[in-house]
């Protein structure tokens, strides 16, 4: 199998300006985000523009329910174990809102 026969990797690092959001303004510490913070996205749209749209999960709580994660629609099923939703605008700034009443850790 070449290179150009790899699948999209859909569990994702935190990355771009989600990473700096959800430090300063939800106060997550870089080794949570570095151990246990992972994030499915897909493209989308939000006020005309194209977005990143992001779910934001722990592992550990992933792993708690024995779930694997296929894709954005994994969520669609078991919305309690998404910590943040939002997106990335063009600015690569970061919209993301605590869901579930979840705190960092």
């Amino acid at each position: 199998m070449g290179l150009f026969n790899r699948k999209p990797k859909i569990v994702k690092e935190i990355y771009g300006g989600a990473w700096g959001h959800l430090i300063y303004d939800h106060g997550l510490t870089v080794e949570v985000l570095c151990e246990n913070i992972r994030c499915v996205d897909k493209h989308g749209v939000k006020d005309g523009f194209q977005v990143d749209l992001l779910r934001v999960f722990s592992l550990s709580d992933v792993e708690k329910k024995g779930i694997t994660i296929a894709g954005w629609e994994s969520f669609d099923k078991h919305p309690e174990l998404i910590m943040f939703e939002g997106y990335l605008d063009v600015k690569n700034q970061a919209h993301l809102e605590r869901k579930n009443g979840q705190m960092a850790g």
